[in-house]
């Protein structure tokens, strides 16, 4: 699969970085790439290099979770490939505009690196060779279909607050045109828990 216009898929982390601010002490994750790379047998895009580097595994406005790469993908808030013991791969086909698209999309090509409050699943399409050149794919929950969208996962997100997107691809309208937003660590956010604060009340 060949996909056009390869500036939609510049890395737009330093644009995204203008609308996204932090909220608690942590910012960013030391991620081991190389090994990263080893355990999923696949380098990962830059711009999602540089969200974990300036970002990493969080929330933004407990609407959105971006997760991150871990040695095991069964541990929480890890970057995975779908399992077929909680999704039925032939209804998820059925959420395909037609017969022709789901073949051209199969879940094993699929990682998701992020979920919605409304149960959406974010992934990439890793047919292409160079992760940089990845699509987003969105399963919506709420209406059961799948959508993609040709950009790069931080374009993705930039144009989703700016609301920018024709069709808000989230099942809520979770963050569509919000602009500026906050971002919270899942460390902080856990740490946080557990002296009973709740930033998002």
């Amino acid at each position: 699969m060949t996909m056009q216009n390869p500036s939609r898929f510049q890395n737009a982390t330093p644009q995204l970085s203008e609308m996204l601010s932090v909220l608690g002490e942590t910012a960013g994750d030391d991620i081991d790439w190389a090994e990263a790379s080893r355990v999923y047998g696949t380098s990962f895009p830059s711009d999602f290099r540089e969200f974990m580097d300036r970002y990493g595994c969080g929330s933004i406005e407990d609407q959105l979770s971006v997760l991150a790469p871990r040695a095991d993908e069964s541990e929480p808030n890890a970057v995975s490939r779908f399992s077929r013991d909680s999704l039925d791969e032939a209804d998820l086909h059925e959420g395909w505009e037609s017969p022709e698209a789901a073949a051209a999309h199969p879940l094993g090509q699929m990682l998701i690196w992020g979920e919605t409050v409304g149960a959406d699943t974010l992934c990439w399409f890793t047919a292409e060779a160079d992760p940089d050149r990845w699509p987003v794919t969105v399963y919506s929950r709420a209406s059961l279909t799948w959508s993609l969208y040709p950009y790069g996962m931080s374009a993705f997100l930039l144009r989703v607050l700016r609301g920018d997107l024709d069709d808000s691809p989230l099942s809520d309208d979770s963050l569509s045109g919000w602009g500026e937003a906050r971002f919270l660590n899942v460390k902080d956010e856990l740490a946080l828990a557990e002296a009973d604060i709740h930033p998002w009340d």
